[in-house]
Order: structure tokens, then C-alpha cells, then sequence
């Protein structure tokens, strides 16, 4: 599954994305429809969506005995050099 979405994401070209900017985008969640633009979904939903999972997911193992930290939730840290 990892695969195939590397695969998808590696087919698009910066033109598609940048071309996105601004457009309209609708999402069906059951009867409901929710408008947004390419933006407001990705700050407004998908990330949110992101952290509520992960946070999640990683508490359950934590309250399960997992020996998971800080550092562990945090990951790699990306710095730059000067």
C-alpha cells in the first residue's frame, strides 16, 4: 500500500500542484458536502486530521506499554546548515 501511494505521488509534476492553488474542491462526508479551496482543506482538515490520528495512535501504545517518548513522537528533526 506504502508502494503504490509512493508511485502516485511520484507521477505528479510541480505544474499540477501549483495549478490546484485556488480552485474549488468539494468533500462528500455522508449526506454532507463541504466546499472548500485546495488550501483550506490541507490547513483545515487533512492536517488536522493527520494530528488527531497519530496522537492517537501513538497514546494507545503508550497506555499499552509501549516504550515510546517524546523524541519518538517528534521523529527526525529537520534542521538546516548554516
Amino acid at each position: 500500500m506504502i508502494g503504490k501511494a509512493e508511485t502516485a505521488l511520484e507521477a505528479f509534476v510541480p505544474e499540477e500542484i501549483d495549478g490546484c492553488a485556488g480552485r474549488h474542491l468539494d468533500l462528500q462526508i455522508g449526506p454532507r458536502r463541504l466546499a472548500f479551496t485546495p488550501e483550506t482543506f490541507i490547513l483545515s482538515f487533512s492536517l488536522p486530521n493527520v494530528h488527531f490520528h497519530a496522537v492517537t495512535a501513538y497514546n494507545i501504545l503508550r497506555m499499552r506499554g509501549m516504550p515510546l517518548g517524546k523524541r519518538d513522537y517528534e521523529g527526525r528533526l529537520r534542521t538546516i546548515s548554516f
